[in-house]
């Protein structure tokens, strides 16, 4: 009754922030192009933008009836509800008039009520100093516009880099089995690694993920069967340390070397930098305890280990850790063969935000993509449904992004990897790899790493 209970309760919780993060999603995205106009009430307005007639001149539609209008009727959404002036009133943000579309706001548009007329004020009128941390573009662009103005070469060209993930991570892994006394064929490993992907994307398997089931045909291959399910879990732990190093390392450059440190973009990189800082430094705690007895004695993570359940497995996991102790030169191999795999993972991301028009800057999609990438990973929900997109709207918006495109760019990385995850039926299919009837193993996600 506890497990029954257990997976139901998991079930709800995973389903339910995917259902609502990607609800969210929707109702805050659109088809076609929008915008907010100024009326002549001195009250914005949401109109829908059939397109550009010109460098300042829009053709709008509102309540079925289209006109032209000039750019200087339109205005940048706000990025907050209230301000505070310098008198201590609270009024309602209801738009902003930002230098170019950037992140220097030249005023802002107050109401004292949340509907009623609206008038200009400058940032110097208010109690604090106005710092932008959304920088929304004047016209929020629809699905529509970027699907039907995407480049099909760069989408195309997103898709065909994507196997060089597959086959690097496949190296890696049969680095670490070799290490392990457990010899497979370069195609064996490959066949396995495609086989876990495919079956973690498309086939329900209750609580094993693709990750396990390439763990469960490798141990078939070997003695060393506790060692061969290690050897995937140390291979997906080096991936995501390096994906954290990448990420982090590429924040922290843009965020030093950036001009403006006030921009949303920049304070959004040097936040992910010290996220990562954090992780890392908490990594290397636990491994510093764990390699230590004297530490692992003083810290009780020694009684810590002797209460968990199968402690044939909690040992043998140590004796594969000490394998790997032995051979930092290994570790450190698979740490840069790696670097290729994330690398290629951003730039697949990075054609296909331009393909569809994104207006992030080449080098902050490596800010973005690992952050996105590493949430998605974690087993929150299905395939980091919501979650995923929560993160990669909160990253790009820094930069004007809207929340369709957004979408568009997690959809990328989804579709991109699930088109070659289908690739690994081939294997199923002809290497006759079949789910086993297995309970109780943690979920994995098929995100690269």
């Amino acid at each position: 009754m506890k497990r029954t209970f257990r997976k139901i309760a998991s079930f709800t919780f995973r389903w339910g922030i995917a259902v609502v993060g990607i609800w969210w999603v929707l109702a805050n995205m659109s088809i076609l192009d929008h915008a907010l106009e100024l009326t002549e009430g001195g009250i914005p307005a949401r109109v829908v933008v059939q397109e550009q007639i010109s460098a300042d001149t829009y053709r709008i539609s509102q309540n079925g009836a289209s006109r032209e209008v000039s750019g200087r009727d339109l205005i940048n959404p706000p990025d907050r509800s209230r301000v505070r002036l310098a008198d201590g009133r609270e009024v309602y943000l209801r738009g902003m008039d930002l230098v170019g579309d950037t992140s220097s706001v030249d005023r802002l548009l107050v109401s004292d009520t949340d509907d009623g007329p609206a008038r200009w004020i400058s940032p110097q009128e208010l109690q604090e100093p106005f710092h932008v941390r959304v920088p929304h573009p004047k016209v929020e662009v629809g699905l529509k516009r970027m699907v039907v103005d995407a480049d099909p070469w760069l989408i195309v060209l997103s898709v065909g880099i994507f196997p060089i993930t597959i086959i690097l991570t496949s190296i890696r892994w049969r680095r670490l089995l070799q290490l392990l006394d457990i010899h497979l064929p370069h195609a064996k490993t490959l066949a396995l690694n495609w086989v876990g992907l495919f079956y973690n994307t498309f086939i329900p398997m209750g609580s094993m993920g693709g990750d396990l089931l390439k763990a469960y045909y490798a141990s078939t291959h070997t003695t060393h069967k506790a060692r061969a399910v290690m050897s995937v879990a140390i291979d997906r732990i080096i991936g995501l340390v390096v994906l954290i190093i990448l990420g982090g390392a590429m924040a922290g450059a843009n965020y030093l070397l950036a001009e403006n440190k006030m921009s949303p973009a920049v304070r959004a990189c040097g936040h992910v930098a010290v996220m990562a800082i954090l992780l890392l430094g908490a990594m290397t705690l636990f491994l510093v305890v764990a390699y230590s007895q004297k530490l692992r004695a003083v810290s009780g993570f020694e009684k810590l280990l002797a209460r968990l359940p199968m402690q044939k497995h909690v040992q043998s996991a140590i004796e594969v850790m000490a394998i790997y102790r032995q051979q930092p030169k290994l570790v450190l191999w698979a740490m840069i063969v790696t670097v290729p795999v994330h690398v290629t993972v951003i730039v697949s991301a990075m054609l296909a935000g331009k393909a569809f028009g994104l207006p992030l800057s080449s080098g902050y999609y490596f800010v973005v993509v690992p952050v996105t990438v590493l949430v998605g990973s974690i087993p929150i929900s299905p395939q980091g449904a919501g979650v995923m997109e929560f993160f990669a709207i909160n990253l790009t918006a820094r930069q004007g992004a809207t929340v369709s495109q957004a979408f568009a760019l997690t959809m990328s990385l989804r579709v991109v990897q699930i088109l070659w995850n289908l690739v690994g039926g081939i294997f199923v299919i002809t290497g006759h790899y079949r789910a086993p009837q297995t309970d109780g193993l943690p979920e994995t996600e098929n995100t690269p790493a």
